[in-house]
């Protein structure tokens, strides 16, 4: 009832049924109070009547959910009415990497303290698992391989691949990712 009426009419209504309900209600007012009724109902009478127009011309026309709303509103609906999973897409950490006990993030540069040492081990075929600060995390291993690959020109060991537990492929993947 309050969405079908204004402010002030909600209040008065309120008022007046309150004094309906205590049994002080003039003859007036309990006119006024049905009026106000009366409006509500055909507020609301006219919107399903409208309602039902609308829905008559979407059939009519054959007129389709993308044609009256945008991908992200046709979205939001199907997730407030539980049709698709509310999940947010994972966010990928960079790689982390340890030297010399301090912790790095490899975001988009890295200190030239840190990259120096481990570009010279991973070009000379030796194994980066020292370097890397989270060498269990697979996703982000094959992030700093395939990164490492992409900027020296090499090739990381098939061997050091497999102490990380990691396969080619995931570093193919990723560095298809990086090209991208």
């Amino acid at each position: 009832m309050a969405k079908l009426l204004t402010d002030t009419e909600f209040q008065r209504f309120s008022e007046l049924q309150q004094k309906q309900a205590s049994f002080t209600i003039t003859t007036e007012e309990a006119d006024e109070l049905r009026g106000i009724v009366e409006r509500a109902q055909q507020k609301r009478d006219d919107r399903s009547a409208a309602m039902q127009a609308i829905e008559a011309y979407i059939g009519q026309f054959d007129i389709t959910p993308d044609e009256l709303f945008s991908p992200e509103q046709i979205g939001e609906a199907a997730r407030t009415y539980g049709l698709i999973a509310n999940t947010k897409k994972e966010r990928a950490l960079p790689p982390a990497l340890t030297f010399n006990g301090k912790p790095y993030q490899w975001t988009r540069t890295l200190p030239d303290e840190v990259r120096v040492p481990l570009f010279d081990a991973f070009k000379a075929g030796e194994s980066i698992k020292s370097f890397l600060s989270t060498p269990k995390d697979a996703v982000r291993c094959v992030a700093t391989i395939a990164r490492l690959e992409r900027e020296t020109g090499g090739v990381y060991a098939e061997a050091w691949l497999a102490e990380l537990s990691v396969t080619r492929e995931q570093v193919d993947e990723a560095l298809a990712k990086l090209a991208a």
